[in-house]
């Protein structure tokens, strides 16, 4: 009776031969299917980084466009002004600084002009720098970009992306009917990975031309026309001496 049940045991237990032939079979079909999952959820975080890359180089763009559109500089009525004394350039690519003075859109009235009630109302304007810096990802070849705003002292300092690959505000003199017009050519790139493995041998400050594989390339262009010069510039009978004068930090 007892050499019975030992026979039964025997019969119910696996062998090791056909543990091994069973984890061979499960690898099989379920590699596919691994696979299968992980490209999938690779696609769908691909596509939510695209999303997010995307929608901050438009941040970043509205906010330079915006600087720039109001843009101004202090007249020095001894010599005749230029579109150079504009902007202050310093650096080359990638690692370049670009400082301007605005009006700031943000502020209340009363903190802009000093004296409204009098003939002469000094205008109080931001000193605007963007500068491109090495990012705080050593694995990663890209730069960080910052924005810094002077405003009587007060400096408001901002990190707008740490995914630059290739910044450049670039000054464009165009005629038009007789007339000359300046503008300012905006170019931006971001970009993204799942793996930092995927920008090996990448230099940022090399502007891509195309999409690379794996690579997630957000790239934005834009023509600003400084209002504040081009009303100077083309404009004869503009008398400088209106009512609002600008006043920079520093000034007296």
């Amino acid at each position: 009776m007892v050499k019975s049940l030992n026979r039964t045991n025997r019969r119910k237990a696996f062998t090791l031969v056909e543990i091994m032939i069973a984890a061979i079979c499960m690898s099989i079909i379920m590699g596919p299917i691994y696979m299968i999952l992980r490209s999938g959820s690779d696609t769908s975080l691909k596509g939510m980084l695209r999303i997010d890359t995307t929608l901050k180089a438009r941040n970043i763009m509205q906010q330079v466009y915006a600087d720039l559109k109001m843009s101004c500089f202090k007249l020095n009525y001894e010599k005749e002004y230029s579109f150079d004394d504009l902007m202050k350039v310093e650096g080359d690519l990638p690692y370049i600084t670009y400082s301007f003075t605005t009006f700031p859109i943000h502020e209340k009235f009363e903190n802009i002009f000093e004296n409204p009630s009098q003939d002469i109302n000094w205008r109080k304007v931001s000193q605007i720098t963007y500068r491109v810096e090495d990012g705080d990802n050593p694995n990663l070849p890209l730069k960080k970009l910052i924005r810094e705003e002077n405003f009587e002292g007060k400096i408001t300092r901002r990190v707008l992306s740490e995914k630059i690959n290739f910044f450049e505000i670039k000054p464009i003199p165009l005629e038009v009917v007789g007339k000359n017009q300046y503008y300012y050519l905006i170019t931006l790139q971001l970009l993204d990975v799942l793996h930092a493995e995927d920008l090996k041998g990448k230099k940022a400050g090399e502007r891509l031309e195309e999409n690379q594989k794996d690579v997630i390339l957000a790239d934005f262009f834009d023509i600003v026309s400084p209002d504040y010069f081009n009303a100077l510039w083309n404009d004869e009978r503009l008398n400088p001496n209106w009512h609002t004068k600008i006043k920079t930090n520093g000034d007296e």
